[in-house]
């Protein structure tokens, strides 16, 4: 009864762990990503990781170890498919009972165990081996299942680098044109006239396709979440945020082709906001602190009025400023907690030229 418990629970491992890879990678928007084995290693290693860098004071030395974990979490990851792999076929093999000779005498779960690893990693070394067919059946098994784990390695890894390199070239395009520290101020403001609103309408139009590009790699691949700018203080999370705030205000104060190339922008940002904290299963509280609030017009109206920006936001465009920007905010205030991503201010606390350097995220 136990061997036939070993052999069930063995087979149950091995098929779970080829369905997460198989949901994770060819698969992926199909299941829910926190159903899955590597859902739930990503959660709640995140956690973990994320909480030690809370408690890093220095800026360099907090994002420098936040930025490790993105890469480091696909190789354990692999390494944790590979252990489970073994550890599976060990207890299959185990199971079928005293079917394995090895040279060296007795055989019991450590050697098969250490079978497993030789034919998972491809070594065939020969040293324990079976004259029993269906052993032999489970180790031809294992040698395809070790081929197969090597060929996801070599394709995973790619196929994140290139959605990740798409999304920081979108993202050093908007820091480029949003000044540093970005603001949605600074990047009106450098495109205001009627000879750069055309050109404002084609970056706005540019930053829809960038933020639709990102909507499918990251509800495919969540965990690019936690990839990070290899920049200070350039964050994909502060460029999304900075265009909705800029879509925001034209939506509210702005009219004409631009006001309309907004809604469209927004309407996108938006949609990105919204799967992305139901793919990452966060809590969107609705009644959060947000970055605007009724206190904080003046201040921002002097701002528009200083930057000498066209825009009509009197006290109907106002309130309705307010409801745009509280939408999306509750959504990045839950993903700048999530991800341990400051957000950008609406008013610039400081002056500072492009060529000044960033701040530290």
């Amino acid at each position: 009864m136990l061997s036939w418990l070993e052999h069930a629970a063995g087979l149950l491992i091995w098929c779970g762990v080829l369905w997460d890879g198989f949901a994770t990678i060819i698969l992926p928007r199909t299941v829910d990503p926190w159903r899955r084995v590597s859902g739930t290693f990503y959660k709640w290693s995140w956690a973990l990781w994320a909480a030690v860098g809370r408690r890093i004071r220095q800026p360099e030395l907090r994002l420098s170890f936040l930025s490790v974990y993105g890469p480091l979490s696909i190789v354990i990851l692999l390494v944790h498919w590979a252990v489970l792999m073994i550890f599976a076929f060990a207890l299959i093999y185990h199971g079928l009972g005293p079917r394995f000779q090895a040279a060296a005498g007795e055989v019991g779960f450590g050697t098969l165990l250490y079978m497993s690893a030789s034919t998972f990693l491809t070594l065939g070394l020969g040293d324990v081996t079976s004259s029993d067919s269906i052993a032999r059946l489970f180790i031809l098994l294992e040698a395809g299942s070790g081929y197969m784990f090597l060929a996801l390695m070599i394709t995973y890894m790619p196929v994140l680098d290139q959605a990740y390199g798409v999304r920081e070239v979108g993202n050093l395009m908007i820091h480029s044109r949003a000044g540093c520290p970005p603001s949605a101020l600074k990047l009106l403001h450098r495109y205001s006239g009627t000879d750069r609103s055309e050109v404002l309408r084609g970056n706005l139009r540019e930053a829809e396709h960038w933020m639709a590009e990102i909507l499918q790699s990251h509800l495919s691949h969540p965990m690019l979440s936690v990839y990070r700018a290899q920049h200070w203080g350039q964050s994909w999370l502060v460029s999304l945020a900075t265009v909705l705030d800029a879509c925001a205000l034209l939506i509210a104060g702005g009219e004409g082709r631009l006001a309309a190339q907004a809604r469209t922008t927004y309407r996108m940002g938006l949609r990105l906001l919204k799967d992305l904290t139901d793919t990452l299963s966060l809590t969107v509280d609705p009644r959060c602190r947000g970055r605007l609030s009724t206190a904080d017009l003046p201040a921002l109206l002097a701002a528009v009025k200083g930057s000498n920006l066209p825009l009509n936001l009197e006290p109907p465009a106002a309130i309705q400023l307010l409801r745009l920007v509280r939408r999306y905010d509750v959504h990045l205030v839950a993903l700048s907690s999530s991800l341990v991503i400051p957000l950008p201010s609406w008013i610039p606390r400081r002056k500072a030229s492009d060529d000044s350097g960033s701040d530290k995220l």
